[in-house]
């Protein structure tokens, strides 16, 4: 083998490692868990004399050793890696040894992870008599392509027979015979598609994990929830609490003192040394009356009596609500932000790159994110990363700082790949950031589909863009996507638009108006469907006009406050168009605020 040659490594399955999870902790460690098996396949390419490009690390880097916990010494957290690897072989390196090698190495890690788990917790929830069932699921999750193409004078073409080559090769699928391995027992609850491993009968050791009474894992589910210890992952509920916490430490600081006091000796602990835990360093669902049950239930001992789990609540919980509901900062919300931001135009960017150290400086550039996006969502806006990792951003943030997180982001984003792509690039790579509000108790798939929905969302509004889903258990979805650059008829950018609808609705424009606005538009005939008179532009502007003008004593509003141009050149589909749009964001502003936002 004389040849030099472009090796392109994917691993998977993402969604099997990522998507399935009903408490944060899964989500996260399901993110670490492809990160580290990533890892391992860059570092067995960079041992065997490969130049990495994607990620852009040297042989013997720190960020390619293991990292077994959330945190590496100093409190830094690993690099994440992403599931694909790119990496140039030097001429006399035989590419299917190499990837051989990528294989042996991962499979040896999984098995390696997925052993110390076991060992170290998942034990002593596992139904005796059920290793067959472990090993066939353990065995069986990892997918694992490779593919190589010779790397003559063109660098660009090489890349992209690479890439066409792996979507070939994952078209593709492996079959192994099926041992019916697990064949009539209870099915995982995350899925319902592999059998569960756990004994029936449930005890303290369920409890410390927080697997919930009726809950079933495969070994899968398990690995993920046993992974770390439970107290390393911050709950959904404390991010969604984060900001009103941080509000209650400065205007309520001996309520929280007694609070806190309380929890002490009763009350799970949260250990991660972020912001967001800084005020009250337990599980925030004591801050719900509502939930005290079930989160009495899940402590080790349980409170099996809810008279006396409902005294220590109201003795110890009561006074800081009662003292924020008389600062008027209300009660701590239920809903919490999921985001997901993907990078814009990078098939575009790569293809300009015409040779490997193009690339890797690219890669360079591109890893410097990151860290940045972790900063920013942690230390910046009181939120909780999930992954990060090249052009993608997962977490989980209170709905007050969700939208100044995302614009923050997008900036970041641009400015570090700005001078890593040619100045004559016409569509620059840029960030779409999708935000769903969603309630706390709403399980981990649905909240994070919705923000893969506004995702894209974001990315069908041009790309460039923001866009936020709030799904609210009373009142449906609301929707509102918007351009990061500014809106060509009014100058504003988006988060300073959301801001003029709030101003308005604090003044001029009450949610009955909105509502009433909606109803107007629902009598309207839609133009896909309707045959529309030739004055129903003129009609409906003028009927809007005088619905937002009605407002009886104080000031009212127009069409040209809710951003609605209209003119003679507008016609009636635009018109109607644009005013769904502007009811739908304001709605959405509405909810923002009353989780917290402004």
């Amino acid at each position: 083998m004389n040849d030099a040659h472009l090796l392109l490594v994917s691993l998977g399955p993402v969604q099997d490692f990522i998507a399935q999870a009903r408490r944060s902790r899964d989500l996260w460690f399901g993110s670490h868990l492809l990160s580290e098996l990533s890892r391992a396949a860059a570092a067995a390419l960079a041992a065997d004399g490969a130049c990495l490009i994607f990620p852009a690390l040297d042989n013997n880097d720190p960020e390619l050793e293991p990292c077994d916990k959330p945190t590496r010494l100093g409190d830094e957290p690993p690099v994440s890696i992403a599931n694909k690897i790119l990496a140039s072989l030097p001429a006399g390196l035989d590419p299917k040894v190499s990837a051989r090698k990528v294989r042996e190495r991962v499979r040896n890690e999984w098995r390696a992870i997925a052993q110390r788990v076991r060992v170290a917790r998942a034990n002593a929830v596992l139904e005796p008599g059920r290793e067959a069932v472990w090993a066939e699921q353990v065995e069986d999750i990892l997918e694992f392509y490779a593919v190589w193409v010779p790397l003559d004078d063109s660098y660009r073409d090489a890349r992209k027979a690479a890439e066409a080559a792996l979507a070939g090769r994952k078209n593709l699928r492996d079959f192994h015979p099926w041992t019916c391995a697990g064949a009539g027992l209870p099915k995982s609850s995350l899925d319902g598609a592999r059998a569960s491993v756990l004994r029936k009968n449930r005890d303290s050791a369920f409890r410390r994990l927080r697997i919930a009474d009726g809950e079933q894992l495969d070994a899968i589910g398990l690995i993920k929830r046993a992974g770390f210890e439970p107290e390393q992952f911050v709950p959904i509920v404390n991010v969604a609490a984060a900001a009103w916490l941080r509000q209650a430490a400065e205007s309520a600081g001996d309520e929280l003192k007694t609070v806190r006091q309380a929890c002490e000796s009763k009350i799970p602990q949260v250990h991660r040394g972020l912001p967001v835990v800084e005020p009250l360093p337990f599980d925030a669902s004591v801050l719900y009356p509502s939930r005290w049950p079930a989160l009495f239930k899940e402590i080790d001992p349980p409170e099996k009596d809810a008279a006396v789990a409902r005294a220590w609540g109201e003795a110890n919980i009561y006074p800081l609500l009662a003292r924020m509901r008389k600062l008027e900062n209300g009660e701590p919300p239920a809903y919490v932000a999921c985001l997901v931001a993907d990078g814009d135009h990078m098939g575009k960017a790569i293809e300009t790159l015409d040779s490997p150290e193009r690339n890797r400086a690219f890669s360079q550039a591109l890893a410097q994110f990151p860290r940045e996006a972790r900063h920013l969502v942690e230390r910046s806006h009181l939120g909780s990363l999930i992954y990060a990792g090249g052009d993608d951003v997962l977490a989980f943030l209170p709905v007050a700082t969700a939208p100044a997180c995302a614009g923050a982001l997008a900036r970041a984003f641009r400015a570090r790949l700005e001078t890593a792509v040619p100045e004559d690039l016409l569509s620059k790579p840029t960030l779409s950031v999708g935000i769903a509000v969603g309630h706390t108790m709403e399980a981990m798939s649905v909240l994070l589909d919705l923000a893969r929905q506004a995702e894209r969302a974001a990315k069908n509004a041009g790309r460039n863009a923001v866009a936020i889903i709030v799904d609210k258990r009373s009142g449906g979805q609301r929707r509102v996507a918007l351009s990061w650059n500014p809106d060509p008829s009014t100058g504003l950018e988006p988060l300073e638009r959301l801001d003029q609808d709030a101003k308005l609705l604090d003044s001029s424009l009450s949610t009955g108006k909105v509502h009433e606005l909606d109803a107007l538009l629902r009598r309207f005939p839609d133009p896909e469907r309707d045959q529309v008179p030739p004055d129903a532009a003129a009609a409906l502007a003028a009927y809007a006009a005088d619905l937002l003008a009605h407002t009886g004593e104080g000031p009212s509003a127009s069409l040209a406050d809710l951003g609605v141009v209209f003119g003679p050149a507008v016609t009636y589909a635009a018109l109607r168009s644009a005013l769904a749009a502007a009811i739908d964001r304001i709605l959405v502003v509405r909810a923002l605020r009353e989780a917290g936002w402004r």
